[in-house]
């Protein structure tokens, strides 16, 4: 039995994370570790898998690799911080989990902690940070920066030398164009289109995207 090894839970995420491991790497048992109090059990309204919810204050032992059990740049960042502080879970000991069908340039740059579902495209000489997340069919372009614990989500087309900061949200069917930098914890609203750069830590939409309010999170 192959066992996996999830920090934090999430309803949706967990089961999204548990059918690509099953498809690739052929595990049959999932086991979570909660990193707070409240305890949420994974949604399985269709089919049901094996899990096991660990007791609070557990971690998985050395050298055993791990992966984020939720979404969300805040969720990851306080799982990655609670973890590393209380069990020394360190970047290099999270795994990555890649679709077999995601196309990845050779020239380009993946760190750990990352996730990328099926029919994603990274481009030449892109860099994607520690614990990003990239949804089904989003498309990546060349020269590009992502920082560590970002979420791109479906379908997203980032063009090239775009710098996309630390924990930001794209929303699904974004559009960046070409050398546009977005700042760290900025949120894009679905179906925007971004023609240029847009500050740190506000929320903007739109087409073209423009800031709409700052983002207190």
């Amino acid at each position: 039995m192959k066992e996996i090894y999830l920090l934090g839970v999430s309803q949706d995420t967990v089961t999204i994370i548990f059918d690509l491991i099953k498809e690739m790497k052929k595990a049959t048992l999932l086991k979570i570790y909660p990193n707070i109090k409240r305890v949420i059990e994974p949604f399985m309204p269709i089919q049901t898998f094996d899990y096991k919810i660990m007791p609070l204050g557990e971690a998985p032992e050395a050298p055993r690799k791990v992966f984020f059990g939720t979404a969300g740049p805040k969720n990851k960042e306080a799982i990655f911080q609670s973890f590393y502080k209380n069990h020394g879970i360190a970047e290099n000991r999270f795994d990555q989990i890649i679709h077999s069908s995601v196309y990845i340039a050779s020239s380009s740059n993946i760190e750990n902690g990352v996730l990328i579902e099926p029919q994603a495209v990274v481009s030449s000489q892109t860099t994607i940070g520690f614990g990003v997340f990239i949804k089904r069919g989003s498309l990546i372009g060349h020269h590009n920066t992502i920082g560590a614990f970002t979420d791109i989500n479906p379908g997203v087309i980032i063009s090239g030398k775009v710098n996309i900061g630390r924990s930001c949200i794209i929303g699904s069917g974004a559009v960046i164009k070409d050398n546009v930098s977005i700042g760290s914890n900025t949120i894009i609203g679905i179906g925007s289109v971004v023609t240029k750069n847009i500050p740190a830590n506000c929320i903007a939409y739109g087409n073209p995207c423009r800031v709409i309010k700052e983002n207190k999170l």
